[in-house]
């Protein structure tokens, strides 16, 4: 974990600081799923003591991003297909308030810079630079949808979207989709942003409610896809080696000891050491 460009700016509090660019890294996933976080190695990417890390690893535990282990390690929560719907059945009912409340409260002002985030992100799709900015793309997204929730003029809504949208962004990235379907998102974020600005508070939340059920899907195929792969990944690699601890073949690598391959099993996250043949 070496990257600095997550290193936190100094306008605001170093613990808020250091609390937002570690949730940055994690979210767009500059600290995968399955990476131990270090306190030392943190503090010299961030360039802050451990004292500010360790708070923000704490609140990042709170948030449901980071738990821990039961080797007393910290890593990335893994989310399951289940925990992705999950998610964003809840976003649903909570997002068409929001979307609700923007219609009858949003200012102009407001509706400015919903819209300037259409703009921004319907210029790099139409450039076909998607991929190469897919961390712009999906800062984007998340600004386009916290926006409407504050002017929605229900701050109950927003700390509470807030979670949700961290939890869906991290399964997004976990899917390695962090820019899925790039062109019917951004289609159907302008149908929301027009009935928005239109003051029609019904199509807005059948706008709203189409786009989070169609995330929603699209998420539930990547995870299944993504499960295809790792089964058939599995089967190639893993048929003579098994966590020693809990017997699960769902393994992976860990780096090498002694010349040795190291393994880490993704269930109860025990580490070992390839068996030698004989």
């Amino acid at each position: 974990m070496s990257d600095t460009s997550f290193a936190p700016q100094r306008a605001k509090t170093l613990h808020d600081q250091t609390y937002l660019a570690l949730r940055s890294a994690i979210l767009f996933g500059r600290i995968r799923v399955g990476e131990r976080l270090v306190e030392t190695q943190l503090a010299q990417q961030f360039q802050v003591s451990r004292t500010p890390i360790r708070a923000a690893v704490c609140q990042l535990q709170q948030t449901g991003l980071l738990t821990a282990h039961a080797d007393g390690g910290i890593y990335v929560r893994k989310l399951s297909l289940h925990d992705a719907i999950k998610i964003y059945d809840c976003r649903i009912v909570l997002e068409q308030l929001a979307v609700a409340g923007s219609c009858e409260h949003a200012t102009k002002a407001q509706l400015k810079a919903i819209e300037q985030t259409l703009i921004e992100s319907e210029l790099i799709a139409q450039r076909g630079d998607a991929h190469s900015h897919s961390i712009q793309l999906l800062d984007l997204n998340i600004r386009f949808h916290r926006l409407i929730a504050q002017s929605s003029d229900n701050p109950w809504l927003v700390p509470l979207l807030e979670q949700l949208s961290n939890q869906a962004t991290l399964s997004r990235v976990q899917t390695l989709q962090a820019t899925p379907d790039v062109f019917n998102v951004h289609h159907e974020h302008r149908q929301i942003y027009t009935a928005i600005a239109n003051h029609d508070a019904d199509m807005a939340v059948q706008q709203l409610t189409h786009h989070l059920q169609s995330s929603q899907k699209r998420i539930a195929k990547q995870f299944q896809a993504g499960r295809a792969d790792a089964s058939q990944s599995a089967g190639q690699m893993q048929t003579s080696q098994r966590c020693p601890e809990c017997g699960s073949p769902e393994i992976s690598k860990n780096g090498r000891r002694s010349g040795r391959q190291n393994y880490i099993c993704k269930q109860c996250r025990r580490q070992f050491l390839e068996r030698l043949p004989g």
